[in-house]
């Protein structure tokens, strides 16, 4: 199924504390860095900014975060300090030292859109929407609310910039074609490859297993650099996560074509995933998996003949503990597959 939408390129009008206004595009890049160093994407000639003082971050076909970098002054959103990404809309008022840039990314008219003489306008674009098995993972920070009533508010900034640019970096690295921040917590969508997963009209077994060890890769890497993360910083106590995956089919729209290519996911299945991540506090533990991807990953393990001196190691019902949970916003019990982060650690390094 394909539908048309307007795709009005997204920029900034930028007054700097001279008074003088630029436009800055939001084209060609999918982060602009902002400060007063020389070496920044978009310099901004003002002395109360920091050298290095935040991030733009494009995420999505609809999405742009802005990002602090614990910067000496903040970052302020329609008056309000930023201390984790936060996504902006169009006429948002972002103040930074002493200059103030105006966000737009307006959505054009369908005839508006047609005329490709109006500035920061672009033709139609087509966006096709597709049932696809996707896999599903949500990462949250746990506690922050304890520690942003603990941390002083720069130190805060410059944590979590750290914490989401790094996180950002690794899931794409891992080949996550979707990521979103949410508040303090990161969602990233795998998009298996037509013909891996389970069959969606006859439940038929596939002929060949949905990668699901890669986003297990990713969850390691997300856990190992909050560690590092922790020896940095002077934080009272070390930041800690939950994760919880799902895999299942969902509605995907995919835009542009080539490396320029933009995805969104609408489903049960994200709502599953960040349902499984809450769980982690109920059942006092890092990871959650879903049956689906449980059983995923049991044909991958399977389908690929990994070998290992000690069969034990390869052996999931050794890695995961097994129980059946009520989720929030369901009406029967989910049978969940869980364990601490450590022993995913252990198996993946068996698999190496």
């Amino acid at each position: 199924m394909t539908s048309e939408a307007s795709t009005p390129t997204p920029y900034i009008v930028l007054k700097a504390s001279d008074g003088s206004l630029q436009r800055v595009d939001l084209i060609g890049h999918t982060s602009w860095t902002l400060g007063r160093d020389q070496d920044n994407t978009i310099v901004v000639l003002d002395s109360s900014i920091s050298r290095h003082h935040a991030i733009l971050q494009y995420l999505d076909s609809n999405s742009i975060y802005l990002i602090d970098l614990g910067s000496t002054n903040g970052s302020f959103v329609n008056q309000q300090r930023v201390n984790v990404p936060t996504l902006l809309h169009h006429g948002d008022q972002v103040t930074l030292g002493q200059s103030e840039l105006q966000f737009y990314w307006e959505s054009l008219s369908q005839e508006d859109a047609d005329d490709e003489s109006l500035p920061g306008s672009s033709a139609k674009t087509s966006v096709l929407h597709l049932k696809r098995l996707i896999s599903v993972l949500v990462v949250d920070i746990r506690g922050y609310t304890r520690l942003a009533q603990e941390v002083e508010v720069r130190l805060l900034s410059r944590v979590m910039g750290d914490w989401f640019q790094r996180a950002g970096q690794i899931i794409r690295k891992q080949g996550s074609r979707v990521d979103k921040y949410i508040g303090d917590a990161i969602m990233a969508v795998w998009l298996h490859n037509p013909g891996q997963g389970y069959d969606s009209e006859s439940g038929a077994l596939p002929e060949m297993a949905p990668d699901v060890l890669q986003t297990l890769y990713a969850l390691l890497d997300l856990f190992e650099m909050t560690r590092e993360i922790n020896t940095i910083y002077p934080l009272p106590h070390p930041i800690m996560l939950g994760a919880g995956i799902n895999t299942g089919f969902a509605v995907v729209g995919q835009m542009g074509s080539g490396e320029r290519q933009e995805y969104t996911v609408i489903g049960d299945t994200v709502n599953t995933a960040f349902r499984l991540e809450s769980s982690t506090r109920t059942l006092n533990t890092d990871v959650a998996l879903s049956e689906e991807t449980y059983q995923a990953l049991a044909l991958q393990l399977q389908q690929s003949n990994y070998a290992h001196p000690n069969r034990q190691m390869l052996e999931l019902g050794s890695v995961f503990k097994s129980d059946s949970l009520m989720l929030k916003g369901y009406n029967s019990p989910h049978q969940i597959y869980h364990c601490p982060l450590d022993q995913i650690k252990q198996f993946l390094q068996a698999l190496s």
